[in-house]
C-alpha cells in the first residue's frame, strides 16, 4: 500500500516535470523574439523552474523504468520504444539549451525556433509514454 502510493508520487512528479518543460517551453515560443530579449524576472524564474523540472523528470523516469524493466516480462517493441523516447529526451534536453534565448532582429518564424523543435517532441514523448503504459500494462496482465 505505502508502496503504491510513493510510486503514485513519483509518477504525479514525473508528469507534472514533463508538463513544465512541454508547456513552460510553448509559453516561451509564444513570446515574440524581441519581448523574450527583456530580461525579466518571470522569465528567469520560468527557465530557472525548466532547469529544476529536468533533474525531476530525468530522476523519476529512471527510476520508474528500472522499476517496469523489473516487474514484468516485456517484448521487445517496449524495449525499442523506451530506447527512441530516451534518445528523443536526450535531444529534446541539447535544444533545450536554446530556449527562450532571442537573436537581436530575427526573424526566423516560428515553427524554426528551438522552441517549436522541444514542444513538438515533447508531445512525441507523451506519444511514446501513452504507448508504453499501454504495452507495460498489457504484459502486466497476460
Amino acid at each position: 500500500m505505502i508502496a503504491d502510493a510513493l510510486f503514485g508520487g513519483l509518477r504525479l512528479a514525473h508528469g507534472l516535470a514533463a508538463a513544465l518543460w512541454v508547456g513552460g517551453t510553448l509559453a516561451c515560443l509564444l513570446v515574440p523574439p524581441e519581448m523574450a530579449e527583456q530580461p525579466r524576472l518571470a522569465w528567469r524564474s520560468l527557465r530557472e523552474a525548466l532547469r529544476v523540472g529536468i533533474g525531476v523528470f530525468v530522476v523519476t523516469g529512471v527510476i520508474m523504468a528500472m522499476q517496469r524493466l523489473s516487474s514484468a516480462s516485456l517484448p521487445p517493441a517496449y524495449f525499442a520504444i523506451l530506447l527512441l523516447k530516451v534518445a528523443l529526451g536526450v535531444w529534446m534536453f541539447g535544444l533545450g539549451r536554446h530556449v527562450g534565448v532571442a537573436t537581436a532582429g530575427s526573424s526566423t518564424p516560428w515553427w524554426e525556433r528551438p522552441e517549436a523543435r522541444v514542444v513538438g517532441i515533447g508531445i512525441a514523448i507523451y506519444g511514446l509514454a501513452t504507448v508504453l503504459s499501454t504495452i507495460y500494462e498489457s504484459a502486466l496482465r497476460g
